[in-house]
């Protein structure tokens, strides 16, 4: 279903009129009238397979400049699900849970499996409930924060005759489980506990400031059995002194069980490269499996409807591509790494002396062999049609300016007003594509003092920084209301008195 259409069906059963409202009132729906609700909801949305929830929260609430919320892949949790075994099930520990992507896709597949779902975001605990009592799963959601160890409130689920029934608990609540499934948040900044090298989670030694990656890792692999989480690829290959220094002890005590590279274009927001990275503490091989699954993979589209910019872009669909793991392709991982098996330019299986000979890096490059390579491009028509489209969305955002404010700003206004040879150019580019190169319209100075405009510049394309900029004048408008409404109420105190004295008369 179409993003608005979903977001707007979703509000109207929770009696809210902008979705940012759904936390607090899907709360009190959760401990009041959860039943009727779920019906409903079941009724419209009646394939529990899928997270619908996840999309609403991810595009209307989500935080990606202060918590890095970039919400799981439903294929990206499936194949996550797959590799850890949640076939095998027991307890999991779904930690930096978001709505509960990687917890769905493990109910799927193991509907037998009980969890501990942790999540730092308050506003996304009623999203995470939700996930879990519709489907009647048993397990903990935890409000708290995994690096500094702290847990605020926690609500138990108890499978009931048709949905969970939803308890608040005391915390903390111990967490240990037979699997761990987590999508952290990439890069944080991390404050390590006084004393960490005393604390049982850094034996294997404390991450820098600087990053949190390794300190989920850690987290994770303290908390169960076999550990598996999606990372960027930057913790394949260290560069500070203190997260070598922990790839190094994880390798050496035989814990790095498998590393997939995974395609881009498959997250919503991000185009960040991404692994799974998985751990065991039992393991029956000193060999790590590698697969690189960047090329195997199929595309799909998705549907949504503009958000702003009135009826012409409100009313037009557009269609995104993303990249997804097929079940063929999911099926593949799990074979390959079940069987250690090597293939050229798809896995490899290095022992850990081959993996100390290359200073413990985890680059799954570096150990495969690779087929002979020939250079292949796609047809210039399709390359020129990407440069025309990339053009297209620059042009569709024309900046009008005065040309001495432009050089104030830093704008080098004489690359921008040199003569570009376009006549030349698109000559050259027709006869060797057949397509005309669009001409750059995205930049005009003037001599109007002072003008500073930004314009719709193509009645077919809204471009879409105008979103952003939107919303950015939205609040600056809001904070201005907010100080012209403190100055028109010490205006009001400050005229009553000499009104009512007739020191000022109005008439």
């Amino acid at each position: 279903m179409e993003l608005t259409e979903l977001a707007t069906k979703f509000a109207t059963m929770l009696k809210i009129e902008k979705v940012e409202e759904a936390p607090q009132k899907l709360l009190q729906v959760l401990f009041s009238s959860k039943n009727a609700f779920f019906d409903e909801w079941i009724k419209t949305f009646p394939d529990l397979s899928v997270d619908n929830l996840q999309p609403i929260f991810q595009y209307y609430m989500a935080d990606r400049k202060e918590k890095m919320q970039d919400y799981t892949p439903k294929s990206l949790a499936k194949a996550l699900c797959s590799i850890v075994g949640i076939q095998n099930g027991g307890k999991v520990y779904d930690m930096c849970a978001g709505s509960g992507a990687l917890t769905v896709q493990a109910w799927n597949l193991n509907k037998d499996c009980s969890f501990i779902c942790q999540e730092l975001d308050e506003r996304v605990i009623p999203f995470l409930i939700f996930n879990l009592a519709i489907r009647n799963i048993s397990g903990v959601v935890i409000h708290g924060n995994v690096l500094e160890e702290e847990q605020y409130t926690a609500y138990r689920m108890t499978k009931g005759e048709k949905y969970s029934e939803i308890q608040e608990i005391p915390v903390p609540v111990e967490i240990t489980a037979d699997i761990c499934i987590s999508n952290p948040p990439y890069h944080l900044k991390f404050t390590p506990p006084p004393f960490a090298a005393l604390n049982e989670r850094y034996k294997y030694g404390v991450p820098p400031n600087s990053c949190a990656d390794y300190a989920f890792i850690l987290a994770g692999i303290q908390s169960a059995k076999t550990c598996g989480m999606i990372l960027p690829c930057s913790v394949l290959e260290q560069k500070n002194q203190l997260e070598q220094s922990i790839m190094e002890q994880l390798i050496n005590n035989n814990l790095v069980d498998s590393i997939v590279l995974v395609p881009g274009k498959m997250f919503e927001c991000t185009d960040i490269s991404t692994c799974v990275y998985t751990l065991k503490k039992e393991r029956q091989t000193t060999v790590v499996s590698m697969i690189d699954m960047r090329k195997n993979c199929v595309q799909v589209e998705r549907e949504q409807r503009g958000q702003f910019g009135g009826s012409t872009h409100e009313n037009r669909v557009y269609k995104k591509t993303f990249n997804v793991l097929s079940d063929d392709n999911i099926q593949q991982i799990v074979d390959i790494i079940s069987k250690r098996s090597v293939n050229v330019g798809l896995s490899a299986a290095p022992g850990m002396q081959d993996i100390k000979s290359m200073n413990y890096s985890l680059s799954p490059a570096k150990y495969m062999e690779l087929e002979e390579y020939i250079a292949v491009h796609r047809d210039y028509s399709e390359i020129m049609s990407d440069i025309n489209r990339i053009i297209t969305e620059k042009n569709s955002c024309k900046l009008v300016i005065n040309e001495t404010l432009a050089k104030a700003l830093g704008l080098d206004v004489a690359i921008f007003k040199a003569d570009t040879a376009y006549n030349e150019q698109n000559e050259f580019y027709k006869k060797i594509s057949g397509q005309s190169i669009l001409k750059q319209d995205y930049i005009q100075f003037t001599k109007n003092k002072n003008e500073f405009t930004f314009k719709a510049n193509n009645p077919e394309h809204l471009s879409t920084i105008f979103t952003a900029v939107f919303q950015m004048w939205k609040q600056h408008i809001m904070y201005l209301n907010e100080q012209e409404n403190i100055f028109l109420a010490e205006f009001r105190d400050a005229l009553l008195p000499d009104l009512m004295s007739g020191k000022i008369s109005i008439q």
